[in-house]
C-alpha cells in the first residue's frame, strides 16, 4: 500500500501543521511548500495524486496564479482551494481555474477529507455505481484507491495476487493485505485492463506474475504465499491455447 501523495501550498506554519496532522493520520503523504516556486519545483520532480492550495501567499493570490499555470501546461492533477478568502471577487477568479472545490478556513476535518475523496473520484471519472463507500474503490490503470474507514488507501495494482468473488463483493488479496469492493469480477477485470491478470475460474482472477506452480491434472495453481486457486477446464484450455509452451 502506498499513501496518497498530496502537495500542500500554505505559507502559514500553524495552519499547515493542522492540515498535515489531519492528512498524515488518514494515509496521505504530505509535501508542504510555502511558495509557488517551491510548488512548481515539486510538481516537476514528483508525482502527486492531488494538490491543496491556499490562495493568498505572502499577501498575493499566488494560489490562483499557480492553478492557472497548471491548466495552461496541461498538468493533470486534481486541485482544491483551502482559503480564508470569502470575497466573491476572489471566488469568481478562483472558479475560472476549475478547481474541484473551494473550502473556507477554519476547515471542518470531515469536510476536507470528504472533499479530497470526491475530487479523486471525479478526477478518475468513475461511475456513481462504484463511488467510494466503506467497501468500494476507485480503479485506475496503476492503482486502486480503496476506502478503509475514514481514509483512502492507495494500492498498486501490481501488488494484487488474486481477486476472488465473495457474494456481492470481490476480495482483493494483495501483498500488503485484503480489501473488499462492491464490484463484479467482470467489472474488475474490465477496469484493470491488464494482460498480467487472467481469469482461471468464474470466481477467480489472478496476477500471472504471482504464479509459482501449475498442476494441470489437478486443476490447481499455487501462487505467491502458497495461495491455492482453482483452474476450471474452460479457462485452463484457454490458458494452454494462449501459451504455446504448454501445448
Amino acid at each position: 500500500m502506498n499513501n496518497l501523495r498530496l502537495l500542500l501550498l500554505e505559507d502559514l506554519k500553524d495552519e499547515a501543521t493542522d492540515v498535515i496532522d489531519l492528512l498524515e493520520d488518514n494515509n496521505y503523504e504530505v509535501i508542504h511548500v510555502k511558495n509557488v516556486a517551491e510548488a512548481e519545483k515539486e510538481i516537476k520532480n514528483r508525482f502527486f495524486d492531488i494538490i491543496l492550495l491556499d490562495i493568498m501567499i505572502d499577501g498575493k493570490p499566488e494560489g490562483i496564479s499557480l492553478a492557472h499555470r497548471l491548466n495552461k501546461q496541461n498538468i493533470e492533477i486534481p486541485f482544491l482551494f483551502l482559503t480564508s478568502m470569502q470575497s466573491k471577487v476572489v471566488f469568481d477568479e478562483a472558479k475560472l481555474t476549475k478547481p474541484y472545490t473551494y473550502l473556507l478556513k477554519p476547515f471542518n476535518k470531515l469536510e476536507l477529507l470528504y472533499s479530497l475523496e470526491l475530487a479523486l473520484e471525479k478526477f478518475h471519472q468513475q461511475a456513481s455505481s462504484i463511488s467510494l463507500s466503506e467497501k468500494n474503490a476507485i480503479v485506475s490503470p496503476s492503482f486502486l484507491f480503496v476506502k478503509k474507514k475514514r481514509s483512502i488507501m492507495k494500492v498498486d495494482t501490481s501488488s494484487i495476487i488474486y481477486v476472488e468473488v465473495k457474494e456481492k463483493y470481490c476480495k482483493l488479496v494483495c501483498d500488503e493485505g485484503d480489501y473488499l469492493i462492491k464490484l463484479s469480477l467482470t467489472k474488475v477485470k474490465e477496469l484493470l485492463c491488464d494482460a498480467d491478470f487472467i481469469q482461471t475460474h468464474r470466481n477467480y482472477l489472478l496476477n500471472k506474475k504471482k504464479i509459482k506452480e501449475i498442476y494441470f491434472e489437478d486443476n490447481l495453481l499455487i501462487l505467491q504465499n502458497n495461495y491455492k486457486i482453482l483452474f476450471s477446464e474452460r479457462f485452463k484450455n484457454q490458458f494452454i491455447k494462449n501459451n504455446t509452451i504448454f501445448r
